[in-house]
C-alpha cells in the first residue's frame, strides 16, 4: 500500500535540548497510526511536526511524496487536526461552530449544510445543534471538536489525547467513533499515553523514547513486551521461597525471579493463571502469606528496553549474526 506520509531522519531540538534524533517512519493511506510514549516523550512535538506546525532542523517530511513545508495551504486543506485542549469555541453553537470552520475552508453553503447534517450523524450529535460548546459535557466537547476537524473532509487526521479525561465508557464510545471514521477512507494519527486504546485501534504503532522511535507492525508484539514486564511481588511470615520456586519453574508460569530481603519478585509469563497457583499454593502452605501485589514496571524502563533489544537485533543483522 501507498504511504501518505514518510518520515526521513528527522531532527529537533529547542535550543540545546534534543526531542527527536534522525527519526524515519511511515504511515500506509487508510491505516491508523499510534504514537505512544509516556507525558513528555515528544508525542505533541511529533504531531506538530507532521502536520506543519513546527519544523525540524533537519531530516525531512513528505504527503504523498511531496515535501510538506513546500504545500502550505494545500497540505492545510487536507489535514484535520483535534488537539488535546479542544480548537472549537465555547460561546458557540455545535451548529455556529460547524458552520465558522467550514467557512474558513471556503465550502460553500451548500455542501456546508450537508457536510454538517452528515457529521452530526457520525458522531452522534443530533439534538445538540443549538447547545453552546461551553455547556457540553467533557465527551460532547471531544465529538464537536472532532466534527470541526472533519468539517472539510480531510484525507489525513490528526488525533492528540483524544481519548484522554473520558471514563471507560465514553472512552469506547470514542474509539468506535474513530474506527467509523476510519472506515470512510481517513487515514488516522493518534497520540496517546493509553497503549490500551493504542492496541485496539492501530493497524501500526510507534513507541516513542530515548529521542527515537520504534515501529511495531503488529500490536500484538506490544501486548506481549508488556507481559514480560509484569511482576508478581510476595512476602511471607517465614520467607523461604525454595519450595515455591521449584514449583513454579516446573509450571513454566514465570520467566525469571529476583529476591529483595524478605520479598519475592515473580516475572510472569501467564499473571492470570499465576496469581490462581500462588493463591492455591498458600492455601496448602505452612507459610502464611503477608501480602501479594501486582507490580507494574514503568513504560519509560519497558520502552527503553525495547529501544535497546531493536537496536541490538538491527547491529546484529548487520553484523550477519542472524
Amino acid at each position: 500500500m501507498d504511504s501518505i506520509i514518510e518520515v526521513v531522519n528527522v531532527s529537533k531540538r529547542f535550543n540545546n535540548f534534543i526531542v527527536f534524533d534522525q527519526v524515519s517512519f511511515s504511515v500506509e493511506k487508510g491505516s491508523i497510526l499510534g504514537l505512544i510514549g509516556k507525558s513528555g516523550c515528544g508525542k505533541t512535538t511529533l504531531l506538530n511536526m507532521l502536520v506543519g506546525f513546527l519544523k525540524p532542523n533537519s531530516g525531512d517530511i513528505y504527503y504523498n511524496k511531496d515535501p510538506i513545508h513546500k504545500l502550505n495551504n494545500e497540505f492545510k486543506k487536507k489535514v484535520g487536526f483535534a488537539a488535546q485542549e479542544g480548537s472549537f469555541y465555547k460561546n458557540l453553537s455545535v451548529v455556529e461552530n460547524l458552520n465558522y470552520f467550514a467557512k474558513l475552508y471556503g465550502i460553500s453553503r451548500e455542501d456546508r449544510r450537508s457536510r454538517i447534517q452528515s457529521l452530526l450523524e457520525i458522531l452522534d450529535l443530533r439534538g445538540t445543534e443549538d447547545l453552546y460548546g461551553g455547556n457540553m459535557s467533557i465527551g460532547m466537547q471531544k465529538r464537536l471538536d472532532l466534527a470541526c476537524s472533519l468539517i472539510h473532509d480531510p484525507e489525513l487526521l490528526f488525533l492528540d489525547e483524544p481519548t484522554a479525561n473520558l471514563d471507560p465508557t465514553l472512552r469506547r464510545n470514542m474509539m468506535e467513533l474513530i474506527k467509523r471514521i476510519n472506515e470512510t477512507g481517513t487515514t488516522i494519527i493518534i497520540s496517546s499515553h493509553i497503549l490500551e486504546d493504542i492496541n485496539q485501534l492501530c493497524n501500526k504503532i510507534l513507541v516513542i523514547s530515548n529521542k527515537r522511535v520504534i515501529t511495531f507492525e503488529n500490536p500484538k508484539e506490544i501486548k506481549l513486551e508488556l507481559k514480560k514486564n509484569e511482576l508478581i511481588k510476595i512476602e511471607t511470615e517465614l520467607g523461604n521461597y525454595k519450595s515455591l520456586l521449584d514449583s513454579l519453574f516446573q509450571t513454566g508460569l514465570i520467566e525469571d525471579y529476583r529476591l529483595d530481603e524478605k520479598s519475592l519478585l515473580l516475572f510472569a509469563k501467564d499473571t492470570r493463571n499465576l496469581l490462581k497457583y500462588l493463591n492455591q499454593y498458600y492455601s496448602n502452605c505452612d507459610d502464611n502469606l503477608i501480602h501479594m501485589d501486582l507490580v507494574k514496571i514503568p513504560l519509560e524502563v519497558i520502552f527503553n528496553n525495547m529501544y535497546r533489544k531493536a537496536i541490538y537485533n538491527e547491529e546484529s543483522k548487520k553484523r550477519g549474526i542472524y
